[in-house]
């Protein structure tokens, strides 16, 4: 955070006025958006997702949850930078479906299967 106020100078004067530090710009990417669907509950519920190029990521970075994966892709608190974003591939367009995720999970149970099925 230090370093992206020595930065901005803007930033460095509201700060120093307000005492509050600038909110950054959340990560945004079709993965987080499909992730950001299903319910906390049953994130920690599919199970061995690995990210690729299918899901817009550079990275064949392997998490036992998709809640651990949806901590990588938007960590808590403020961050001047989030790790995943330098896997994101910037130039990947289309949309993230469902069925595209749950290929890259080992386990996903038949419920949550059947809850996101129409979306």
């Amino acid at each position: 955070m230090s370093r992206y106020l020595a930065r901005n100078p803007r930033a460095l004067m509201q700060y120093q006025a307000t005492r509050r530090l600038p909110r950054l710009a959340d990560p945004k990417s079709p993965l987080i958006d499909l992730l950001a669907q299903i319910s906390a509950a049953d994130r920690t519920r599919v199970i061995g997702v690995r990210v690729g190029p299918d899901l817009g990521y550079r990275s064949g970075a392997q998490f036992q949850t998709a809640a651990q994966l949806w901590n990588w892709l938007k960590p808590h608190g403020d961050h001047e930078s989030v790790a995943s974003e330098s896997h994101q591939d910037r130039r990947f367009q289309g949309p993230v479906t469902f069925e595209v995720f749950w290929e890259h999970c080992s386990h996903v149970p038949d419920y949550i299967l059947k809850k996101y099925k129409d979306r």
